[in-house]
């Protein structure tokens, strides 16, 4: 299934969890066209191009420790700080939690179930969650921040194989050992369920 019919089905989900988000009685079909738009703007395209890598360099720079299994509070302030400039209006971002392919392995075990289970809970700061949590821009752009530390920690990844970089950028076609599979689109999934580590 293609990752943008994924991410609107995630968007739909949150329904489930968000009475204001079923309240909109978002039309879906056009949500897609909307984003079927996003992703043939090659204006944006550039913008994130020219921006997005500096951006998450500068971002894990300024957090002074390992970023691995932090990725619901460094999403959310990422997320945060982003939309809070003018650069969110020009390239909005969302929170996305799902599950993610490394090298065809699914690499935490993340289902529709799993995860109303984790909002059931509600919040649970002293839990493990297992659910990974990235960043999706308007055109399906993903910016992932803590995969790399992540896999790297558990041994399944060195940092050559990211070209000593700690940050993924992928979009769906591209040539990268990365599937990302959207499950919940929730811009506020970290504070119902975790807290804010001190980081950037």
């Amino acid at each position: 299934m293609k990752y943008l019919t994924q991410f609107v089905d995630s968007m739909r989900f949150l329904e489930k969890f968000d009475k204001v988000q079923k309240r909109q009685g978002l039309n879906y079909d056009d949500v897609t066209r909307r984003i079927e738009g996003c992703i043939l703007d090659k204006e944006l395209q550039s913008f994130l191009d020219d921006r997005l890598g500096i951006a998450a360099s500068g971002f894990i720079q300024n957090s002074p420790g390992d970023l691995a299994n932090l990725c619901h509070s460094v999403s959310q302030q990422f997320h945060d700080n982003w939309m809070s400039q003018e650069i969110g209006n020009i390239a909005p971002v969302a929170i996305t939690v799902g599950n993610v392919k490394y090298k065809g392995k699914e690499v935490y075990q993340v289902s529709k179930s799993s995860v109303k289970r984790i909002m059931a809970k509600g919040f649970c700061p002293n839990e493990s969650l297992e659910v990974h949590v990235w960043l999706t821009f308007s055109n399906m752009t993903v910016l992932d921040l803590t995969i790399v530390p992540m896999l790297m920690s558990k041994g399944l990844a060195s940092s050559s194989d990211f070209d000593g970089r700690r940050y993924v950028i992928w979009k769906e076609g591209g040539n990268s050992n990365f599937e990302y599979i959207p499950i919940l689109q929730h811009n506020k999934f970290m504070y119902v369920v975790d807290k804010i580590a001190g980081y950037a």
